[in-house]
């Protein structure tokens, strides 16, 4: 370093001013601490570790050391030669920031100081706002699986693309005030810094009380405080170990320790100072934390993944219209079909909401179970709107369905495989990890419709939003 320029040159990196900059492409050793770098060929197999076996950052350190470190007699716990969960969770994700970064342009700059577990927030979460808006560098994907060639009785020949949307339940620690997006400053925290001022009330639904000292319901309500405490002590190992037996994946394989399921409701029959006399009513309480409702996915047919949205307190029908709107907002990206697994609700709310026209843009056609057993025959969205029947371009040439709406189902086996490695992730870390897990198997997807002929490409009449 000379006092002219106030830089310090690492393999990796420069800093300077307080500014750790990255030096242009991808390195072959990623510096992971002040005396540690991992291999980039190590790096990449974590990743995909992770993306077809569900591997968290602790059980790939694991596995380096059983299987991969080759260590002998003492060297095993020798600390300059332990790989920890933090190294392989830092390496990974700077192997994906330095990977955007080579395929977007530009240059990875980070903080040079304060703690380590903060220094690559910011530019995670510019790369997950990003992704929400602008959706998977797959966005603009088609193949022959995804998109038809379809010629019209009279001639005319048309392009029909489809999507699938299905949810599916993968939750995060969020705030509590319902729909509220806003980020936790802890995971264990139950309101966001814009809420904090809900702490003081009961925590009985529709309650307004402030509660006890040292308690978390009102004097009214101390029943069910009682309750919960008596039924928490007498029950938690049993829960714990059932919980830890459930669990598919586990975070730690050599020393799990699942969380406890916090979200307990009590429901206890009892006075209310807000509800009237009259009437029976059961009162409700929610000792444990909130977490997001449901993740929805976006799927093409063919089992590339477009978009993906977090959705809080609830999955409703008119939250579904929003994401499908603003994840087709580009010209010409709305697509011809839609497939939901409540495609006659969302027409029939289409068609009562004031100024609403996406149900005469987009065909919702339901599947043929749904159309035969959910509901009357009678029913005009099912029988007539949403029938299969009446759109022929969905009919394959041996009288089935040409597009395969299956895949939401399919891949919501492989995303809900990461249940145990997110559920205690904050907000940025959480929609970098998934949107990472997704890229990279959405690259997988793609190779393999190139080797069965499928002629995978890109649409170029739509562009990316910058932001």
């Amino acid at each position: 370093m000379t006092e002219e320029c106030r830089a310090v040159y690492y393999p990796n990196y420069v800093a300077r001013d307080g500014v750790r900059q990255y030096y242009e492409g991808i390195p072959d050793f990623f510096q992971v601490s002040g005396h540690k770098y991992i291999q980039r060929a190590i790096l990449e197999h974590f990743t995909m570790l992770s993306v077809l076996s569900w591997t968290s950052s602790t059980n790939a350190a694991h596995i380096y050391h059983e299987s991969m470190a080759r260590l002998q007699g003492d060297d095993k716990t020798d600390p300059r030669f332990c790989l920890r969960t933090t190294h392989t969770h830092d390496g990974m994700v700077l192997l994906a920031l330095l990977r955007d970064i080579d395929e977007h342009g530009g240059v990875l700059e980070v903080p040079h100081t304060g703690h380590q577990k903060d220094w690559f927030t910011k530019v995670m979460e510019a790369r997950n706002d990003r992704i929400h808006i602008s959706g998977q560098p797959e966005y603009t994907h088609w193949c022959s699986r995804c998109v038809r060639r379809y010629d019209d009785p009279d001639g005319v020949t048309r392009f029909v693309d489809y999507i699938v949307t299905d949810s599916i339940d993968m939750g995060r620690p969020c705030c509590a005030y319902p729909h509220c997006a806003g980020p936790l400053r802890m995971t264990q925290d139950h309101w966001c810094p814009q809420h904090q001022s809900q702490k003081r009330f009961c925590i009985v639904e529709g309650c307004r009380a402030s509660h006890r000292d040292g308690y978390r319901t009102c004097a009214f309500h101390a029943d069910i405080e009682d309750h919960h405490i008596a039924t928490g002590k007498a029950m938690f190992t049993l829960r714990k170990r059932l919980q830890r037996a459930q669990v598919a994946h586990p975070t730690d394989t050599l020393e799990p320790d699942t969380p406890v399921n916090e979200d307990i409701e009590a429901t206890l029959a009892g006075p209310c100072p807000d509800k009237p006399e009259e009437g029976n009513y059961r009162v409700r309480a929610r000792f444990g934390r909130w977490r997001t409702h449901n993740e929805q996915l976006c799927i093409h047919p063919c089992g590339i993944i477009t978009s993906r949205q977090t959705f809080y307190t609830s999955e409703t029908v008119p939250k579904v219209l929003d994401m499908l709107k603003a994840k087709h907002s580009a010209p010409s990206s709305t697509p011809r079909f839609v497939h939901y697994d409540n495609n006659c609700t969302l027409f029939k709310h289409c068609a009562a909401k004031p100024g609403e026209d996406f149900h005469e843009r987009v065909g919702h056609p339901v599947d043929v179970f749904h159309w035969t057993c959910k509901h009357k025959k009678s029913d005009v969205e099912c029988s007539y709107h949403c029938n299969p029947h009446m759109f022929p371009e969905l009919i394959a040439e041996g009288g089935g369905r040409y597009f395969n709406s299956s895949w939401a189902e399919q891949t919501n086996v492989w995303f809900g495989g990461y249940h145990a490695i997110i559920r205690e992730m904050g907000s940025v870390k959480y929609n970098f990890f998934l949107d990472e897990m997704i890229l990279q198997k959405n690259k997988l997807t793609r190779a393999k419709l190139e080797a069965d002929g499928c002629i995978p490409a890109y649409r170029t009449d739509l562009r990316f939003a910058t932001m």
